[in-house]
């Protein structure tokens, strides 16, 4: 049996649920380490931002060509980013193997995991397919009017909508963002590293967050800041943060489930 295979089938314990595991600072050192592995990889770590801030880019298009879909778009554009991200773990994962990062490797490791990482892409699309229901539902009984435009979800909050609307708008999306959060901090990563089925990862990634609140809470923090400043840069300085992210969520997994 590999060691591989070992590893794969390593139980997540229980651990102890009244101690934080996490100082707040980690978060901090993750981002550290993030940058580090980008300057120990940075062909294969350009590639993939590259990729996810084209992707930004084809999004942007096409909602200003098909704004009735502006929304389904963006949702997309989470599931596209996570999965990208899923390569930039497997250059992580291969440096900390003392191997030369490359790509092909990765995507053969992520061939291997397909079945798991399918199932948690079907999870997350199912999450933002009720998000998007909802929404088209919220913005019908404000306006009458289907399917809502980016431009028309933006009129709203500004002094266009009913309060009460915005108010769901807000509380929704900021659901969603939580939800998706907790159940993918670590998800993805432990699918990659260990093969673990999409319940068990999902379990894991809740867990790490409940357990370390204040810690994650900064860290996503950390994470909407930088996305901001990868937005406010029209994707451009996405080409290296969306990398640097996705390593710090890698060092972010080992440090969280080795203390489960």
């Amino acid at each position: 049996m590999s060691a591989e295979t070992l590893n794969a089938r390593k139980p997540l314990s229980g651990g102890n649920a009244d101690q934080p595991r996490v100082d707040l600072s980690e978060p901090l050192d993750w981002l550290t380490a993030g940058f580090g592995t980008f300057r120990a990889a940075p062909g294969a770590s350009l590639f993939y931002g590259v990729l996810f801030s084209l992707a930004c880019l084809a999004v942007l298009g096409l909602a200003r060509e098909l704004p009735g879909f502006a929304v389904a778009f963006l949702s997309g554009l989470l599931l596209v980013g996570q999965f990208l991200a899923a390569g930039l773990y497997t250059a992580a994962r291969q440096l900390e193997r003392g191997n030369t990062v490359s790509i092909a490797a990765g995507v053969g490791l992520l061939l291997r995991r397909r079945v798991h990482l399918g199932l948690f892409a079907v999870v997350l699309a199912l999450i933002m397919l009720a998000w998007l229901r909802l929404s088209a539902l919220l913005y019908d009984l404000q306006t009458g009017a289907a399917p809502p435009s980016m431009e028309s979800y933006l009129g709203l909050f500004h002094g266009g909508g009913d309060p009460w609307v915005v108010l769901y708008f807000t509380g929704i999306g900021f659901l969603l963002a939580v939800t998706v959060f907790c159940i993918s901090a670590v998800a993805i990563p432990l699918i990659v590293d260990r093969d673990a089925s999409p319940l068990a990862a999902v379990r894991a990634s809740a867990r790490v967050v409940a357990r370390n609140l204040p810690a994650m809470t900064i860290w996503a923090a950390f994470i909407v800041a930088l996305t901001g400043i990868g937005i406010l840069t029209f994707f451009v300085a996405m080409v290296v943060l969306f990398p640097v992210l996705g390593y710090a969520t890698w060092h972010s997994y080992r440090g969280l489930v080795e203390r489960e």
